[in-house]
């Protein structure tokens, strides 16, 4: 049987912090019956952990209403619910630890802003700077003045968080909310609506009144049908065995590399060959690479904007909300920095990009033989790095679930309810990058995990920010339809210039990004 770690600890803050909630009880051997069950420990679940551990969110709160929240004692009259949190790895973070490794990435994307934290956006700032780690945050290079309304561009958010400091935060944060960390692997989720028994591989079995599926990526790794016929000592992922392969580039047999793919991680695994010593790095897309600083257009994530993008999105069709989600992450982007570095790489001979299909030619003992442009090249192997493919029936638990539950699948993503429920289940909730046609094109990034972590558990009625600001409604009930009108029509009186605009089909407009040719 599995050993399940109980993580005590009291839920404190820098500053403005909520009176601690009473910790929820040790479970017993006998005693596996949990109020919520997070499956996944990574950023989504631990944004979930902390939405639903914490009181209530002052982000999102006014400044009076905090004020009334500390007056009227909403933290001490609520008893933090019991949670366990099921991931295959032995602590929090393992598989974002694991694949940050094994790529040796230094600076996140994403901006200090973005992070699990449900307390307070500021707190991954303040982690930083209370722990003497200024050096640990790197200018993002965005323009401020597009931003020069927005507090986060003159607070430090905007800039980037090491990954070390990122890890260490995350890990600082989980220590301190309640919860029980059970290492296993989920086989399937069964029973009726509020009470589930959550199935462990290996026969162990939990009770949870509420599920919440944060499972990272939304289906199998992506493969270009000409890499199909490539025997797998050629050919791996850039995910495979959390990136464990990616040690293989470098060593005696491996010098010729060809990496596929158009966006961050390609230009990652290239810039990692190289690092390695490999004597010939191609780096083949099907498109120009596009730089961009985010993942996906500022807009997303700029506070003027962002409600008015997910309101639009949100009143879409499903298929049109897929498309939409695609074209907002344009096929993958670099940011600058990583540009930058691979235009060095090129201008010192030491890696070759190419735009085109790739065709293999021929599989020989010891290479393949692939032709880019009509042009033959060997190379001893070839790294994968196209990403994953949305098909969420090809994940064991939804596939399972789409069994007892069927509910519709618009391009490879669940249709969910508007509070990202699956189907008529209540309490069951899946949040990440597979509840994208309800959350849009962020979904799979920290700000989008952030944001479905607090619909999720605002949806379950245990939240005391939902109580309180919503004390003549349900929150179900105040969500029922567009979830963020209300909040774009408290903000589109902005005088602000925008970078997203709707054109005349109601379509959403992508911020235009910059093709960067290949070199001659």
């Amino acid at each position: 049987m599995t050993k399940a770690a109980q993580i005590p600890g009291a839920i404190t803050h820098a500053a403005d912090s909520p009176p601690t909630p009473p910790p929820s009880p040790a479970p017993t051997s006998d005693d596996e019956t949990y109020d919520i069950c997070i499956v996944g420990g990574g950023p989504g679940g631990l944004a979930t952990l902390s939405a639903a551990i914490e009181p209530y969110s002052k982000d999102k709160m006014g400044r009076d209403n905090v004020k009334n929240a500390y007056a009227s004692g909403l933290a001490t009259k609520r008893t933090a619910p019991k949670v366990c949190v099921v991931d295959p790895g032995d602590t929090w973070m393992h598989t974002w630890h694991e694949r940050f490794k094994a790529l040796q990435i230094k600076w996140l994307r994403s901006p200090m802003g973005a992070h699990p934290d449900a307390f307070d956006v500021n707190s991954l700032l303040a982690y930083a700077t209370s722990t003497g780690r200024a050096h640990d945050m790197f200018d993002s290079g965005v323009d401020v003045k597009k931003f020069r309304t927005v507090r986060e561009a003159h607070s430090g958010l905007l800039e980037l968080p090491s990954n070390k400091l990122f890890e260490d935060f995350c890990q600082d944060l989980a220590a301190r909310l309640p919860h029980t960390f059970v290492r296993g692997k989920v086989a399937a989720i069964q029973g009726p609506d509020g009470d589930f028994s959550v199935s462990l591989e290996g026969g162990r079995k939990l009770k949870a009144k509420a599920v919440v599926l944060a499972l990272g990526v939304p289906g199998p790794a992506a493969c270009p049908a000409e890499l199909v016929k490539v025997p797998a000592r050629f050919l791996f992922h850039s995910d495979d065995k959390l990136g464990g392969r990616l040690q293989e580039l470098g060593s005696a047999r491996k010098k010729e590399v060809l990496v596929i793919g158009g966006g961050l991680t390609a230009v990652q695994v290239a810039q990692l060959a190289v690092k390695k010593g490999c004597s010939k790095v191609f780096l083949a897309s099907r498109r120009p690479l596009v730089t961009r600083h985010f993942d996906v257009g500022e807009g997303w994530f700029d506070t003027r904007q962002g409600s008015r993008n997910q309101s639009e999105f949100f009143d879409e069709p499903l298929e049109k909300r897929a498309a939409a989600a695609k074209a907002a992450r344009g096929g993958g982007s670099v940011p600058p920095l990583y540009m930058r570095g691979v235009q060095e790489l090129e201008t010192q001979g030491r890696l070759s990009r190419k735009v085109g299909e790739v065709q293999v030619t021929s599989v020989n003992d010891d290479s393949v033989e692939v032709t880019i442009n009509g042009r033959v090249q060997k190379f001893d192997l070839i790294v994968n790095a196209c990403g994953h493919r949305p098909d969420c029936l090809q994940l064991p638990v939804l596939r399972e679930l789409q069994r007892v539950e069927p509910i519709e699948i618009v391009g490879g993503f669940p249709s969910l309810t508007p509070d990202l429920q699956w189907g008529s289940f209540k309490q069951l909730f899946v949040i990440g990058a597979l509840a994208s046609l309800q959350v849009g094109p962020d979904a799979g990034n920290l700000m989008g995990l952030s944001r479905a972590a607090q619909m999720a558990t605002d949806a379950m009625d245990i939240n005391s920010f939902s109580k309180y600001k919503n004390s003549n409604q349900s929150v179900q009930g105040w969500y029922q339809t567009n979830r963020f009108a209300e909040a774009f029509d408290s903000d589109s009186d902005s005088d602000s210039d925008s970078d997203t605009d709707s054109d005349s089909d109601g379509e959403i407009e992508i911020e235009r990004a910059v093709e960067i040719p290949c070199a001659a």
